[in-house]
């Protein structure tokens, strides 16, 4: 623990930080076309595949992080703030376990940088604290380089990892596991708010608060715990947030149909989840003839009035629902990674790949500036699809009124004791290697139970199914609604989230938030929930998997 009065200069241990579990880099894009999924799990636990030179860096990367953040905060106590740092902290976050192979010489130089602004603020805290007559509390640092080279910081990396494995106790690596992932998960969500307003966002602040905790091993784990439960709340509010000024920027979400397949003609295809990047590839092309499509979780795009406007935004391109290299390889044009894929590239495709990222990965070009020069050129130089093929439409957003007057409809009928448990099957849409679990969940359904499902069509009366691709905001709304007049500690409410992504931690601990205490999982990969990981998920937490039993499943619900 930190004394209220130390001795100047006085070295603070630091903690070291977990193994990483590298979430996120396969099993995200939802189940498009409803075909089985093809994972590919992690050989090693906590590797999945990610070049482990990489692996080291982003070991010290998260290392040097935490003792920025930490001067920050000092800093901060002393009234000192720094907006441009902050948000840099954030963006630096974001990247935690990303998919892709990164740059190596391009991370060195980002590790680099964030190391001159660990000592940068570190003296400015010093000068801060000579200024006004108080002892300084440095945090000492584990890591000493010989030189700053790439060698250097790989074997600081490794000796890191190493020395963490030995001191930390699984729960601890686990709650740590945790905290990192719910981190990113809100720096991603940050970094998207932030294209949208330059408000002061007070969420920043609680995210370094969050992470500054793994700086000290005095950190017990009944502090880390609360400290989770405590931050849950700020996570849900981000993402409630996150929704509001996006319709507020680009309408509210509406229910469209979107075309799946391609028009002939010279094409650029768009992966990934920030809508403003998406929006400023559309206004660099929409005077030329190359055509845009989405791809994986940017589908959302076309739930969104303002995308509307943009005539050369065509559809959306998905040949496959679990293989997005295969995607990339088919698509007859450049592909732009959108910030915070988190995907595994091959080199199949490398050299039509561009990045608005702030880490370009091996063999993509990086957007600077906003200048999507570089991509249309090279769409322009492209073979283009010569004919057009429509596969099919799909439903994407919802109607609000029709979502609101629903969910009163079923606040009536559960205070008319019509409804003994109310079932949420959805979150994201599920794969047909459940399609026989829900269908049997539907035959064994109690006629007291009520089921509100995104992936489950039905005539039964007690079955209400939204056919849409665009439902996680559509579950919370529903959610929300509902509990303003149902208490959810006096209702029993079980959710089965049904497609695992880099998310899914954090939207376990939103649906905790609201109190649904029932949350099913399916079977994630190990990148992004490993065994170790869904067993203590299941002690602390109360979460299940679901047992491909929907039969059994129905009758634990029922104790």
């Amino acid at each position: 623990m930190l004394n209220s009065q130390p001795d100047k200069n006085k070295k603070i241990d630091s903690d070291k930080l977990p193994q990483p579990n590298n979430f996120g880099f396969d099993g995200y894009l939802e189940d498009t076309y409803g075909k089985t999924r093809l994972h590919n799990d992690c050989s090693i636990e906590g590797y999945c595949g990610l070049d482990p030179i990489v692996y080291s860096l982003m070991e010290v990367m998260l290392y040097e992080l935490k003792q920025i953040t930490y001067y920050y905060i000092k800093m901060q106590e002393l009234g000192y703030e720094n907006p441009k740092l902050k948000n840099s902290i954030i963006n630096y976050l974001s990247l935690i376990f990303i998919g892709y192979e990164f740059n190596r010489q391009e991370f060195e130089s980002l590790i680099n940088k964030i190391n001159k602004e660990k000592e940068s603020v570190k003296q400015t805290y010093t000068s801060l604290c000579e200024k006004n007559n108080i002892d300084c509390q440095i945090l000492k640092s584990n890591i000493k380089f010989d030189k700053f080279d790439l060698m250097s910081i790989v074997n600081q990396g490794e000796q890191q990892a190493i020395q963490r494995s030995k001191t930390l106790k699984s729960n601890v690596k686990n709650l740590y596991e945790i905290i990192l992932n719910l981190i990113r998960s809100a720096s991603i969500r940050l970094v998207e708010m932030k294209c949208y307003t330059d408000d002061y966002l007070p969420e920043e602040d609680s995210i370094l608060k969050l992470f500054n905790n793994l700086n000290f091993s005095s950190v017990t784990e009944a502090k880390l715990l609360r400290k989770i439960n405590d931050f849950a709340k700020i996570n849900y509010e981000i993402h409630q947030k996150l929704h509001k000024l996006k319709e507020e920027y680009y309408g509210n979400i509406t229910l469209n149909d979107v075309e799946i397949g391609v028009k002939a003609g010279k094409s650029i295809l768009a992966s990934g989840q920030n809508l403003k990047d998406l929006e400023n590839l559309l206004e660099a092309t929409k005077n030329t003839d190359i055509n845009v499509y989405t791809h994986n979780g940017l589908i959302v795009a076309h739930a969104y009035p303002k995308f509307k406007n943009y005539n050369n935004l065509k559809g959306h391109f998905q040949m496959s629902p679990d293989n997005v290299q295969f995607d990339f390889a088919s698509f007859k044009g450049p592909v732009l990674v959108i910030r915070n894929f988190q995907y595994l590239l091959d080199g199949l495709y490398r050299g039509r790949l561009y990045t608005t990222n702030l880490i370009a990965g091996q063999g993509m070009t990086k957007i600077e500036k906003g200048d999507f020069s570089s991509i249309i050129q090279a769409a322009e130089n492209s073979s283009g699809f010569e004919k057009s093929h429509k596969i099919f439409d799909v439903k994407v957003g919802y109607n609000e009124n029709s979502v609101i007057k629903h969910a009163d409809m079923i606040i009536k009928k559960i205070k008319n004791s019509e409804i003994k448990h109310l079932l949420i099957i959805g979150l994201l849409n599920h794969t047909t290697l459940y399609s026989e679990y829900f269908n049997e969940l539907e035959k064994n359904l109690p006629d007291d139970y009520f089921v509100i499902s995104t992936t489950l069509p039905s005539g039964k009366p007690n079955i209400l199914h939204f056919d849409s691709f665009f439902n996680t905001s559509l579950i919370y709304k529903i959610l929300s609604h509902i509990k303003k007049e149902i208490d959810f500690d006096k209702f029993p409410i079980s959710l089965f989230i049904t497609t695992c992504n880099l998310h899914t931690l954090s939207h376990i601990f939103n649906l905790r938030y609201l109190g649904i205490k029932n949350i099913y999982l399916p079977v994630c990969t190990s990148n992004i929930i490993t065994p170790v990981m869904l067993k203590f998920l299941k002690s602390e937490f109360g979460i299940e998997q679901v047992s491909l039993n929907a039969k059994e499943d129905l009758k634990k619900l029922e104790n």
